[in-house]
């Protein structure tokens, strides 16, 4: 009875005998403790072969994968160092990382570039920058207005602009520069214009080639 090896249709005559029988009765409470016992340690050994088992698994799983192939995070989003992008500039291009993210200064002198509404068609005056985040350091035209200016880049015979920046031209040394910084690290190489206005004015045109930017 106390190891529940004793069908229930048989169990009435052994109940009534307990029920009588002190002695009989404390085997039986000291059978039914250790029968208890037993039984806890089993659900123990087992729920402990389960954990075994699952962590060589997992173990498993981890060293079958090998160097070089890490074993992806549930919930976690893939992470890559370049980042494929599209550009109205009309190319598909790898963006920079981290490291090249950084401004590359140029000099830009449009005080013998500029045309007002039209654009140049003199090689020699064109100005050539690389596909990459610049940091435009412009020399404006003599006579040019300080304050607000807005820049864009645009293919030649196009309104659209592709890039668009904005800053405050000051006086120095007798010139007037325009510093601001400008994204073309995804636009394709070629001719295009770089406008410029200062606000409320028309637009200045200066024809420039970007290059392909090489590590």
């Amino acid at each position: 009875m106390a190891r529940h090896q004793v069908p229930i249709s048989e169990i009435d005559p052994w109940i009534d005998h307990l029920g009588s029988c002190s002695e009989c009765f404390g085997e039986f409470n000291r059978l039914k403790a250790a029968s208890g016992a037993r039984r806890r340690r089993v659900i123990l050994y087992a729920a402990t072969a389960c954990i075994v088992l699952t962590s060589v698994g997992f173990l498993w799983k981890y060293l079958g994968s090998g160097p070089g192939m890490p074993t992806p995070v549930v919930g976690a989003a893939a992470t890559n160092p370049a980042v494929i992008t599209n550009d109205r500039g009309g190319r598909q291009d790898v963006a920079s990382t981290a490291a090249n993210r950084e401004p590359f200064e140029v000099t830009l002198n449009l005080a013998r570039s500029a045309t007002r509404g039209g654009k140049s068609t003199n090689d020699s005056q064109m100005i050539r920058v690389p596909a990459r985040l610049l940091a435009c350091r412009m020399t404006l035209p003599l006579g040019s207005s300080e304050g607000l200016y807005y820049v864009q880049v645009q293919r030649a015979g196009q309104s659209e602009a592709l890039k668009r920046a904005q800053g405050n031209a000051t006086t120095n040394d007798g010139d007037v520069r325009l510093d601001i910084e400008l994204d073309l690290s995804n636009i394709s190489a070629g001719g295009y214009l770089l406008s410029y206005r200062h606000a409320g004015d028309s637009w200045h045109h200066v024809p420039i080639v970007i290059t392909e930017f090489r590590n």
